[in-house]
């Protein structure tokens, strides 16, 4: 999942972790902030879960602190960025239908996370390691 700057500092400062102890490296992302996987489960790191299933149950961590791409899912972009529900969603039936408004807010999104990311590369930060 795509961070932006402010979602993962309100997740750094809620969790009490570093930013990189929670997302992929830059090096592996382009320079986008990204959830990482849990090694043990692969799925989110925040994902309290014992199954490596794909659709495994578990309870957010973070709920409360979640990030923007993860308050807005199941609806996200495609690659033409036109909206719908995710299929890999157990729930997806539970909310509304994607409309237009969804589709704006998620682009904003988007083009905000990749112009943080370009300002990272830009900065030459090659890992979150390292301050901006």
């Amino acid at each position: 999942m795509p961070l932006s700057e402010e979602d993962a500092q309100s997740i750094a400062i809620a969790t009490e972790l570093r930013v990189e102890e929670f997302t992929k490296p830059l090096a592996e992302t382009g320079g986008v902030l990204e959830l990482a996987n849990s090694s043990d489960t692969n799925a989110c790191v925040f994902l309290e879960t014992d199954s490596k299933e794909l659709d495994a149950p578990g309870l957010c961590r973070i709920h409360q602190y979640r990030p923007a791409g993860c308050r807005s899912y199941p609806i996200v972009l495609d690659m033409e960025d036109l909206v719908f529900k995710d299929d890999l969603c157990p729930w997806k039936e539970e909310f509304e239908e994607p409309n237009e408004g969804h589709r704006t807010e998620l682009l904003k999104l988007d083009s905000l996370i990749r112009i943080e990311a370009a300002q990272r590369v830009q900065g030459g930060a090659q890992d979150l390691h390292e301050p901006e």
